[in-house]
């Protein structure tokens, strides 16, 4: 069997706020665990830049759009601490077709102030598409060129309204708009949330779910713990997906962030 040069599960981290500042929980690791509940429950989020992002290339300087989106790194499990340092200790890993289902791919680097053939005057291939846009990254943050950004091996998952209007009903489903849901649930969790502070678009996990990163063992300790949780995971377990999953049925394998070096 050949042994991709990849890894087959890309995570998405969270919970940057809550290392910055969980004043309002009791500890960090029931923020931890209340975060995780809310994924598993409802989605994960989409939500705009809320910072404004600039492409300089070929000696053009473009604003990049603020369009939903959300991040996954390709990074090897190893590699985990030092990203999670910076996104979050909670990583929800997923396997690559829960990203092609939602049309998402790659993120594609470019080096600051080079030429690329993506652009114009070479092409106009991504003029006026913010979705195409929305996939180009530098691959450093800051001079010298450390390629940090590149590093990352980035995925991507974005929508506009635009591309929601194009899709096929069973892939537009798999995006929910919280501010306009029917559902009690969600309309209770979206209306608790600070308004600075709400996902533009929830997209609920399926068994493309492949693996949760616990920030440490006592977490991960108490999440299997509890019932909510496993009730929870078992239903994510046997949703439909698009492309059909093989691995419907089954429940994602669970670790501690300490246990990632060993991958």
């Amino acid at each position: 069997m050949e042994i991709s040069a990849h890894s087959d599960i890309l995570i998405h981290w969270t919970g940057q706020d809550i290392e910055e500042d969980s004043s309002h929980f009791s500890s960090r690791d029931d923020a931890y665990i209340q975060r995780l509940k809310d994924i598993l429950r409802f989605g994960l989020w989409m939500r705009k830049q809320r910072n404004s992002e600039l492409l300089v290339v070929n000696g053009q300087t473009m604003p990049k759009p603020q369009v939903p989106r959300i991040c996954f790194t390709e990074l090897k499990l190893s590699m985990s601490q030092d990203h999670a340092s910076l996104y979050g200790a909670l990583g929800v890993g997923v396997k690559r077709y829960y990203i092609f289902d939602r049309l998402g791919g790659p993120v594609h680097y470019c080096q600051f102030e080079t030429q690329n053939i993506f652009f114009p005057p070479y092409s106009d291939v991504i003029k006026d598409n913010e979705e195409l846009l929305s996939f180009f990254k530098h691959m450093c943050s800051q001079r010298p060129l450390n390629y940090d950004l590149y590093n990352e091996s980035e995925w991507r998952i974005v929508l506009t309204e635009r591309l929601l209007s194009k899709m096929p009903p069973d892939r537009s489903a798999l995006f929910i708009n919280p501010g306009a849901a029917l559902d009690g649930d969600i309309k209770q969790y979206y209306s608790k949330l600070p308004a600075d502070k709400r996902p533009d678009y929830l997209i609920p996990l399926d068994p493309w779910l492949a693996v949760i990163i616990y920030p440490n063992l006592n977490v991960k300790k108490r999440s299997i713990e509890d019932a909510e949780i496993r009730s929870l995971l078992k239903k994510i377990s046997h949703r439909s997906t698009v492309t059909g999953c093989p691995e419907r049925g089954h429940y994602p394998m669970e670790i501690d962030l300490g246990a990632c070096k060993h991958f």
